[in-house]
């Protein structure tokens, strides 16, 4: 490891020690650099062109939202968040005050479904174009898009979409689950009612034969008094 005292003229310019340079990367990357931006700033060197960063090309790269945003989207549809962000009044009935005292659980699954579609806060306004080089990004079909809550021609690498297909498949099996519940528990609720009303009308029917006989009994003994 090279000294710290080591002076930046015989790190960088133009009589400077390449052997110590390239041990000073190759040992503390953070120091190089820290120490060329100096060089850089004092005029000891020529600034690195920007295309030399490493992250250069990731600047060109479509945005990625995480899986939890594409999660929340897909759970939870523009329209729905909308009904409570844009336009809500007092007396509506998608009223996020309600909503926060009546169930508070689904208040905070509509606000982080806000947050993920970027009804709050407002997006920062995007930087200027730059051109784009030729990357391994492929766009997400229409259906998939729709079906995850993302923009039409999202773009996304083979992982992400990998995801997205992940995402999709849980939220469509869990909907589909709840529905089933649902289903099962109406169609128990009918059988149940059907067999109360059943025990009702045998209730009713035993009463009016009970009341038949008593009368003929009644009508029996008065015969034989006469």
């Amino acid at each position: 490891m090279i000294d710290p005292n080591t002076p930046n003229h015989r790190l960088f310019g133009k009589n400077a020690d390449a052997r110590l340079a390239q041990e000073l990367y190759n040992t503390d990357k953070p120091e190089y650099y820290r120490r060329r931006a100096q060089v850089e700033k004092d005029g000891l060197v020529a600034p690195r062109p920007v295309w030399a960063d490493p992250d250069y090309r990731k600047r060109f790269d479509p945005p990625q939202l995480s899986e939890e945003t594409i999660r929340l989207r897909a759970t939870v549809p523009l329209a729905e968040v909308q009904s409570y962000y844009c336009g809500t009044s007092a007396g509506a009935t998608n009223n996020l005050s309600r909503l926060a005292t009546e169930d508070p659980e689904k208040y905070r699954l509509i606000k982080s479904a806000a947050i993920a579609w970027e009804i709050i806060p407002a997006q920062p306004m995007p930087t200027a174009p730059e051109p784009r080089p030729v990357s391994q990004f492929v766009t997400v079909s229409d259906a998939d898009c729709d079906a995850a809550g993302l923009p039409r021609n999202y773009q996304t690498t083979a992982s992400g979409l990998e995801t997205i297909h992940r995402v999709i498949k849980e939220v469509a099996e869990a909907k589909s689950t709840a529905e089933q519940v649902a289903a099962t528990t109406a169609e128990k609720l009918a059988r149940d009612a059907a067999v109360d009303e059943s025990v009702a009308q045998f209730g009713r029917l035993l009463e009016i034969n009970r009341e038949i006989d008593a009368n003929q009994r009644e009508r029996e003994s008065e015969v034989k008094a006469a």
